[in-house]
């Protein structure tokens, strides 16, 4: 928090006091009808009190919205701080008016009364102010964490776009392609279907925040039909589970770690890369035989911009390497 952020509630909360102190003077002097003396003096007399006052309420309305088992039920919440405040006011003004009234000043009538109720009133009003004033403060701290979830995800499937759009994916899919009109005209008519389903799923999920399993295992089949054109036999992959889950996950996350696996592994028809795509109840794992690449140039997209995706939604994204597997399993949204 920064210093303006600790200055603000500070300079509210001490105007409060002043207002409180000067409220609760004049309430008891009308209720007591209280003539004697000068009003000012009064206020600095029993400023101090209410200084008291303001900072054990401050400290129990802070530690019941931190502390307290039912904080979340802003009902239960603010009933429980209502009752301490009413017992501590009360308890709080009987003390104050025998110590200073009767022990120190020799008060023979003392305003026992007048005063609990004075004390009881403005301790609920300023416990009402204080729990409002958390209630503000945590409104704003959840509409700050929404806009960064919100920046977070645009700026991932941004990046996502441009990975896929990149131009060594439009020429490795319109080569094959290529080759295929000339080879077999039918494959190429599933081909480039099959391409337009990709694109189409990438523009259609741009601005959603997740989507059902289903809809991402039916992209991720057109996806798998373009690779194992392109590499045939050097790479095999099998989806096995349950794709009719009603679960969700972030869109092109299970074909960002296929297509990771590809990029840092070997893939030949002698050294096959196998990818296992298993649907969990708990997670969808992706695991591939590991044969590491040499000189894999780094992008900057990848596993890591997808664990900070996940994190912000307090997913997990857990990564486990063998000697010969390389596992890694995306929690649902």
């Amino acid at each position: 928090m920064s210093m303006e952020d600790r200055k603000s509630p500070l300079i509210i909360f001490t105007v409060i006091i002043f207002v409180m102190s000067f409220l609760f003077q004049w309430i008891y002097n009308v209720m007591t009808d209280y003539k004697e003396g000068d009003f000012l003096i009064q206020l600095l007399v029993d400023l101090p009190f209410v200084i008291i006052m303001a900072f054990v309420s401050f400290s129990m309305v802070h530690t019941t919205n931190k502390y307290f088992k039912y904080k979340d039920n802003i009902y239960i919440r603010v009933a429980f701080e209502l009752f301490l405040a009413v017992i501590f006011a009360s308890v709080y003004s009987l003390s104050v008016n025998y110590l200073l009234g009767v022990v120190i000043i020799g008060e023979k009538n003392p305003t026992y009364l007048e005063s609990a109720i004075v004390l009881v009133m403005g301790n609920v009003f300023m416990v009402m102010l204080l729990e409002l004033f958390f209630y503000n403060r945590r409104q704003l701290k959840s509409e700050k964490l929404i806009a960064v979830i919100e920046k977070e995800k645009i700026e991932y499937l941004y990046s996502t776009l441009k990975a896929q759009v990149h131009p060594h994916f439009l020429f490795n899919s319109l080569n094959v392609l290529s080759s295929l009109i000339y080879e077999d005209p039918q494959r190429a008519n599933i081909y480039t279907k099959k391409l337009s389903n990709i694109y189409r799923y990438f523009l259609s999920t741009n601005t959603q925040k997740s989507v059902m399993v289903k809809d991402e295992i039916s992209f991720l089949e057109s996806y798998i039909y373009l690779l194992l054109i392109r590499f045939e036999n050097a790479l095999k992959i099998n989806i096995n589970g349950d794709t009719d889950i009603p679960k969700q996950v972030i869109p092109v996350s299970i074909q960002l770690l296929i297509e990771n696996a590809i990029k840092h592994n070997v893939v030949s028809a002698g050294n096959p890369l196998i990818v296992d795509v298993n649907i969990t109840a708990e997670y969808i794992e992706v695991v591939n035989n590991l044969q590491p690449r040499l000189n894999v140039e780094e992008s900057g997209h990848g596993l890591n911009n997808l664990q900070t995706q996940y994190a912000l939604y307090d997913k997990t994204v857990e990564v486990v390497k063998t000697n010969d597997r390389f596992i890694v399993r995306v929690s649902y949204l």
